[in-house]
């Protein structure tokens, strides 16, 4: 049975058509979700909008974010060597023996601590190590583990066991938590940024729908924050039919335009103030200046390619963390230039792991468990945690077992950085899993009240009800005082909607425009939680 069941995954070269079948299909389903097919559409393209409100006496407090925490993931397509990532000291004898081509010499090591060291390709992670903002996570994986690339990308990407049957991504389903109607009333900010991952459904809500600005290259996002525009919707090419699949393609991928004048307003305020030297460093090159722009999507992926490394690992998984490596460094000294890395938590994936042994072609095949890596000062430390990689007690297949269940880092993520009540971060994993309080992510009692250093979680829509009455939603994560008040663009205070104790959960807050004299103008509210900086958000009111 084991037998037949990697022969239809194609987990090794052996398997030489299973194996080209899986990337194939992996192929035309990268395709037809970058355009936004097969399943999955993009968010609609909407009137143009709204004009950008620097320069105002608000505008401070409009470039603030709902909720100052991002969390920036960093794929690693194609099934990262965990081995020769964060290589065992322990075991080092095991872990020689079992791959003789491929291994990291002792002298080609940095060491973390006693049991663990990385490669020293990977020399750029030193500062954040000694800096007390790096950890590793050994062993993470799940039961019967998932070894094709699609299936196990869906897996992990979504936090169901049966992606086919629930296709629908858990930062999706933490986004439609917190903003509950995005679908009818779309914000003005994309609520994700994907650069150069096509084939994650990471974003993919119930409905099919990716939520995130979704960028092949970096160079499509820079060019839409730059210009407002993506890609020329009009000049078709001469051939009829071809012309208009052309135009069609590009029109669905101008969907991202809705969010045009968000990027570009935080591309234009935000500056990089450093160097990228690598591919992956040009995509978080953009997440940086984005961020250090004022834009409040708290969500990104990024992705780096080639982790797929049957044959010539050696040079191709070096140069990977080389790449790796430098781009992540490179982030965390331009955010912290002005401050922002304390408020950016970055982590690793990737499908799964490689085996134990090498293959005989100086390459490693499918695998299980492996090491996730997290990164920035909100760690509050560095350090090595799950269970140790045991090279002697191995699966049926010779992978490594798993010890830290992938649902734990993101329970953790949810409770512990994005402050979400428990009961609910549950109900967005499906089940109650361990949560690593040894990450050392804190949603204190105070970080509601401090967004400015903790952040905090309240994310709030208005929907219009007609006559001049007005609807505000929102997400407490935390029971807490709540001051709302209503302004001009000009600063004049309108009326305070509300100052009162909310507690946790969903929250509607009505009010009224029909005693002023307003007719479609454009108006802010704030929101000052415990006394705290208030964070505010424009839109369109009139009295009738």
């Amino acid at each position: 049975m084991a037998s037949k069941k990697s022969n239809r995954r194609g987990l090794d070269l052996s398997n030489h058509g299973a194996h080209e079948q899986d990337h194939q299909s992996w192929s035309r389903r990268s395709f037809l979700r970058t355009i936004g097919l097969a399943g999955a559409t993009s968010v609609g393209i909407s009137s143009l909008p709204l004009t950008g409100l620097y320069g105002f006496p608000l505008a401070s407090l409009l470039s603030q974010v709902e909720g100052d925490r991002k969390l920036v993931l960093i794929r690693l397509k194609g099934g990262n060597d965990g081995l020769n990532t964060i290589v065992p000291l322990y075991a080092y004898d095991e872990y020689a023996n079992a791959r003789p081509n491929v291994r990291h010499q002792m002298s080609e090591l940095i060491g973390l601590n006693d049991n663990f060291a990385m490669p020293n390709v990977m020399q750029s992670l030193e500062g954040l190590w000694a800096e007390d903002q790096m950890r590793v996570v050994n062993s993470v994986g799940y039961p019967d583990h998932n070894l094709s690339h699609f299936t196990g990308s869906d897996i992990i990407a979504s936090g169901n066991s049966d992606p086919d049957e629930n296709a629908n991504g858990w930062l999706a389903r933490y986004y439609n938590l917190v903003d509950p109607d995005y679908r009818i009333d779309p914000p003005d900010v994309p609520p994700a940024i994907k650069i150069g991952g096509p084939t994650s459904i990471l974003f993919n809500d119930e409905e099919g729908i990716d939520i995130s600005a979704n960028f092949a290259t970096p160079e499509g996002l820079e060019e839409l924050a730059s210009t407002g525009r993506l890609f020329d919707d009009q000049n078709a090419p001469d051939t009829c039919y071809y012309g208009d699949q052309v135009i069609f393609l590009r029109t669905v991928a101008n969907a991202a335009y809705r969010y045009s004048s968000a990027l570009f307003e935080a591309y234009t305020n935000g500056e990089n103030g450093l160097e990228y030297t690598s591919s992956l460093g040009e995509q978080l090159r953009l997440v940086a200046r984005l961020i250090k722009g004022g834009l409040s999507t708290q969500l990104y992926l990024v992705t780096l390619d080639g982790f797929d490394t049957h044959v010539a690992q050696n040079n191709t998984h070096l140069d990977l963390l080389t790449n790796l490596s430098d781009a992540i460094r490179q982030f965390y000294q331009d955010l912290a230039l002005t401050g922002h890395d304390e408020e950016v938590l970055t982590m690793t994936y990737s499908e799964f792991g490689r085996r134990v042994s090498e293959n005989g072609v100086s390459g490693t095949d499918h695998g299980a468990a492996m090491p996730v890596m997290l990164f920035g000062p909100p760690l509050n430390g560095s350090g090595t945690h799950g269970q140790n990689p045991d090279l002697e007690d191995l699966d049926i297949s010779g992978n490594l077992k798993f010890g830290t269940d992938f649902h734990s880092l993101y329970a953790t993520v949810l409770e512990n950085w994005f402050c979400i009540n428990p009961d609910d971060v549950d109900s967005i994993l499906g089940g109650t899993y361990d949560r690593l309080p040894e990450l050392g992510l804190q949603c204190s009692p105070n970080s509601i009240s401090n967004p400015t250093s903790q952040g905090t979680a309240i994310q709030s829509r208005i929907h219009p009800l007609g006559g001049g009455r007005y609807r505000i939603s929102l997400y407490m994560p935390k029971g807490a005082q709540m001051k709302i008040s209503l302004y001009t663009l000009s600063g004049q205070n309108i009326t305070t909607i509300t100052d009162a104790y909310y507690s946790y959960g969903p929250q509607q807050i009505d009010f009224s425009l029909a005693a002023y004299p307003i007719e479609l103008q454009t108006l802010v509210y704030t929101i000052q939680v415990n006394g705290s900086r208030p964070v505010a958000k424009k839109f369109v009111g009139s009295s009738r």
